[in-house]
């Protein structure tokens, strides 16, 4: 977070920076220039961790539906252990880059027109200025919206333990939860990589219905069958 946030305020700094340095000929030409450079750097630094962000938001290619799940063998031929692969991050990733794209798109076509309109009217260095601070605006905005702001179970108790009292579920829900594990004997919880509990911090994006996230506590039956479909009225 504090790396992605370093990366998102320094392209609107770098938008003031330009505007001090642009004021005429008073101030060396190089100096506009390596800053108009540092913009061109920091606008590809973002598209990377946008694209990153998708990816580590909506990705799911990983979760196997053969490792969480019964094994979907019907159609393969007889002795074959395949397990299938999910292809459900796909359209999911897919659709992130569409939006992230055309929203991209659409905002600098109207920067394009908005910025000449601005810079025939107030000047360049002003017209400049009023766009490092909407970016500055934006900024602030899409790091509130990273913040990981809520605590949520992502791991079952069964393999941590029990949770503190403060956190812990109905009593009923614990029972229920044990008994649909001991009927199910192919089912295993998903654990992404060395977690050091069984609680998460979550931004406004995780919490989405088609996050990463969301599907790994729905594969751990964290989620109840009414949430779920509170979340995804097509699921079933």
């Amino acid at each position: 977070m504090v790396r992605r946030f370093v990366f998102m305020i320094m392209l609107p700094l770098c938008g003031i920076a330009y505007t001090l340095a642009s004021g005429g000929p008073s101030t060396h030409y190089m100096v506009p220039i390596i800053f108009a450079g540092a913009i061109g750097f920091f606008s590809n630094l973002a598209i990377s961790e946008c694209h990153g962000l998708i990816m580590e938001t909506y990705d799911t290619s990983d979760l196997q539906p053969g490792t969480n799940s019964r094994h979907r063998l019907a159609s393969l031929p007889p002795g074959t252990t395949r397990k299938r692969t999910t292809y459900s991050s796909y359209p999911r990733v897919s659709a992130g880059f569409l939006v992230s794209q055309s929203l991209g798109f659409l905002l600098a076509a109207g920067a394009t027109g908005i910025g000449g309109v601005l810079t025939r009217r107030v000047g360049a260095q002003r017209a400049t200025a009023i766009t490092a601070g909407i970016l500055f605006g934006l900024t602030l905005l899409l790091t509130m919206v990273l913040l990981r702001f809520k605590k949520m179970q992502v791991i079952p108790n069964e393999l941590f333990g029990h949770l503190s009292s403060s956190n812990a579920p109905p009593e009923q829900e614990r029972r229920q939860s044990a008994t649909s594990v001991a009927s199910d004997r192919s089912w295993r919880a998903v654990v992404i990589g060395n977690p050091s509990g069984k609680m998460r911090r979550m931004n406004m994006l995780e919490l989405g219905s088609l996050s990463r996230w969301t599907e790994i506590r729905r594969l751990n039956r964290l989620l109840t069958r009414q949430t779920t479909q509170a979340l995804n009225p097509g699921w079933r």
